[in-house]
C-alpha cells in the first residue's frame, strides 16, 4: 500500500514533520527538534527510547512502513477529531502530535503500542506485526491522550476500563471499516478472529473467560480482578461498554454514537 504524506524539508534534507495544518505555529517553531502545532515522526532506533531521531530523507522517498503509517495515524485521527469535533489536537490547545517508532521493552521487541502522556510510542512486534501497521491502533492510543485533557479516567478497575473503552470506540470511529481493533496485526494462533478485539463479539472468537482474547460483553459477565492484574481489568472489562457502543450505533447510526461518546 502506496501513503502520500506532508514532510518537511529543513537545509536540504526531509523530515517526517507535517507542518500544513491549521494547528501549526510558524512564529514559535524551531525545526527540526522544537516544532509547535505539527505532526512529527520519530525514530527510536530499536532502544527503549534512548535515541530519537526526527525521521529524515535525503529525497523525500520513505521506505519505513512503520513511520508512514505511523505518521499517516496521527494525521488521520487528527483530521478525524478537528473536523467531527473542531477538536484542536490532542489538548485542544494545537500541541504537537508525536509518534514514536521502532520503540522496544527492556531491549526486546514489543507487543505493544501505549500512549505515554506526551506521544504514541510503537513497537515493531514480537510475535505480532509492527503495531504502527493499524489505524485503529494509532487512533486508540492517541484518543487515550484526548481522554487524559478531559475526562481524566483513572486508569484503573471500572474508570480504567472505559479509559479503554473510549480509545477503542474512537478507534473504530477512525477506522470505519468494521469494529475490530489490531485486525492482522496480532496471529490467528492467540486469537482466532485474527483481532485483538472485537466490539461487536466481546467473546473474540472463544468461550475460555482465562483465554487473552475474551473479554466479557455484559455487565453479568464483569471480571472483578485485583489492581495487580491488567490495574484491575482495564483491558478485558473494557468490553462491556465496548459492545454497548458497538449496540447502540446498530440501532442510531455511528455518526450519532460518536458525538454521544465524545460529550459523555
Amino acid at each position: 500500500m502506496t501513503r502520500t504524506i506532508d514532510t518537511y524539508l529543513y537545509q536540504g534534507t526531509y523530515f517526517m514533520i507535517d507542518a500544513t495544518r491549521p494547528m501549526f505555529d510558524a512564529q514559535k517553531s524551531v525545526f527540526p527538534t522544537k516544532t509547535v502545532g505539527t505532526i512529527v515522526t520519530i525514530d527510536a532506533r530499536n532502544t527503549d527510547m534512548k535515541s530519537l531521531y526526527v525521521m529524515n530523507s535525503a529525497n523525500n522517498t520513505w521506505t519505513d512502513k512503520s513511520a508512514v503509517s505511523a505518521h499517516y495515524n496521527a494525521v488521520t485521527t487528527y483530521e478525524y477529531f478537528r473536523t467531527t469535533f473542531n477538536r484542536n489536537s490532542i489538548d485542544n490547545k494545537g500541541m504537537a502530535i508525536q509518534s514514536v517508532v521502532h520503540v522496544t521493552s527492556n531491549n526486546q521487541p514489543m507487543n505493544n503500542a501505549f500512549w505515554n502522556g506526551q506521544f504514541m510510542a510503537y513497537g515493531d512486534g514480537k510475535t505480532w506485526k509492527p503495531l504502527a501497521g493499524g489505524l485503529d491502533i494509532g487512533a486508540h492510543e492517541m484518543t487515550h491522550g484526548v481522554t487524559g485533557f478531559t475526562a481524566g479516567l483513572e486508569y484503573v478497575f471500572q474508570s480504567g476500563a472505559l479509559n479503554e473503552s473510549i480509545s477503542d470506540i474512537f478507534g473504530a470511529m477512525v477506522d470505519r471499516d468494521d469494529w475490530q481493533m489490531g485486525e492482522g496485526i496480532v496471529p490467528v494462533s492467540s486469537f482466532p478472529s485474527g483481532a485483538l478485539r472485537d466490539m461487536a463479539d466481546p467473546h473474540n472468537g472463544v468461550t475460555d473467560k482465562n483465554h487473552p482474547a475474551w473479554q466479557p460483553s455484559h455487565m453479568n459477565e464483569f471480571m472483578k480482578l485485583d489492581i495487580n492484574y491488567d490495574n484491575g481489568g482495564v483491558h478485558i472489562n473494557s468490553g462491556i461498554p465496548n459492545h454497548c457502543a458497538y449496540l447502540l450505533a446498530q440501532a442510531i447510526g455511528r455518526d450519532k454514537t460518536e458525538r454521544i461518546v465524545y460529550c459523555a
